[in-house]
């Protein structure tokens, strides 16, 4: 009977000794992935950064392209309505020189 209570406290301190190696390397898995974590998120926290910045960059572009757009549509406008005005002169005179004729 002694020979297999020996053999059985072998065994669970063999077991146990595994178990601690197995715990070992997960805990060292477990740190790995820790720093994986941290490395990504500082990363992301990186990317959010530039594509912030290249975002409102972009967005400023857009507004002074729109505001440079509605001032150079002013300008036609002007322009087209002195146009008008001088086709309507145009017009007139015309249809003054067709009646003196």
């Amino acid at each position: 009977m002694d020979q297999k209570v020996m053999e059985l406290l072998a065994n669970i301190y063999q077991s146990q000794t595994e178990m601690r190696s197995e715990l070992k390397e997960l805990r060292s898995e477990v740190n790995v992935l820790k720093t994986d974590q941290e490395t990504i998120a500082q990363n992301v926290a990186k990317i959010i950064t530039v594509v912030e910045h290249d975002v409102a960059q972009k967005i400023g572009a857009i507004f002074d392209f729109r505001e440079i757009q509605i001032s150079h549509n002013q300008k036609i406008g002007q322009a087209l309505e002195r146009i008008e005005a001088k086709v309507e002169v145009l017009q007139l005179e015309t249809s003054n020189l067709k009646r003196i004729k």
